[in-house]
């Protein structure tokens, strides 16, 4: 351990430069332990093997809390051993006890510093002077060579969107693991990229035809999936959840109940915060009772 230039043992004196200073370069990870904590010892060379494993990628720091009680204090350490996570000067995760390799791999990855990451600032910076091709290519760049730098992912997808490129976008995103992002960016931009991929289908298209063939039979339901899908497709929301509703209210079982499908699959473009899903939602209750 001594010689790995990625591994510290930490004093008052030095704790200072070994964390918070270095924190602004890498993350680092602070082992609190203790000789008589056998856990400890079964997390302290998984940690090791992983520091020198990724060469940099974040610098681990260790802290006897027998001979530095007052350091243990300050981070508020309770149980051994605590793994704290800092990065620019804060904790930003943290956990307790020994946990499986691929855990700690999880925790490692989200904070840990990327080879590519010059590049995706210079991508970043592309997209905020309006080089948005450019930007997208070199961002492509960074993805390929980081398959698994999520935040880069979710940052290629939104460009992809922008582009008309909505089903390579969906293709990337649906490879996030749930964890690896916040759940609420990753499912906007899913429902982004389905809404994309509905309103390049629907370009050019004249409804006239079907609003007629509805108007002529209103139980056509064949013609009201086709016509409300077009309307979500437009941004005409309520208009085409009106028509799903009014399939499923006809006929649950149309087309292997095609209208509720379409109410659930439009519930997920608008996101469930949007008032119409709970509206719907009612009304589909409202058949039940």
């Amino acid at each position: 351990m001594a010689d790995s230039p990625y591994i510290f043992e930490a004093n008052p004196q030095n704790f200072q430069q070994l964390v918070l200073e270095n924190s602004y370069r890498a993350p680092v990870l602070v082992d609190f332990w203790a000789d008589w904590c056998q856990p400890c010892k079964t997390l302290m060379p998984m940690l090791a093997k992983l520091a020198d494993e990724y060469q940099g990628g974040f610098i681990l720091v260790k802290v006897n809390t027998d001979q530095h009680q007052q350091l243990a204090a300050q981070f508020g350490v309770r149980n051994l051993p605590t793994v704290k996570v800092i990065k620019g000067g804060r904790i930003v995760d943290e956990f307790m006890g020994a946990q499986p390799e691929s855990a700690i791999r999880k925790i490692i990855d989200r904070h840990r510093v990327r080879k590519t990451e010059p590049y995706r600032q210079q991508a970043l910076q592309m997209y905020e002077t309006g080089d948005l091709e450019g930007a997208t290519q070199l961002m492509e760049q960074v993805v390929q060579h980081e398959p698994d730098f999520y935040e880069a992912v979710i940052e290629l997808a939104g460009m992809l969107i922008q582009q008309n490129r909505a089903e390579e976008a969906e293709t990337l995103l649906q490879k996030v693991p749930p964890d690896a992002v916040e759940d609420e960016i990753l499912s906007q931009l899913l429902a982004e990229a389905k809404k994309a991929k509905l309103q390049a289908q629907v370009v050019g298209v004249d409804t006239s035809a079907l609003e007629q063939r509805l108007a002529e039979n209103p139980d056509d339901l064949a013609t009201m999936l086709e016509l409300a899908k077009i309307r979500i497709a437009m941004d005409d929301i309520e208009g085409g959840l009106e028509l799903y509703f009014t399939v499923h209210k006809k006929d649950s079982n149309f087309q292997e109940g095609a209208g509720k499908k379409g109410l659930l699959n439009a519930f997920e473009l608008i996101g469930a915060k949007n008032p119409l899903v709970k509206k719907y939602r009612n009304k589909m209750f409202s058949l039940i009772y």
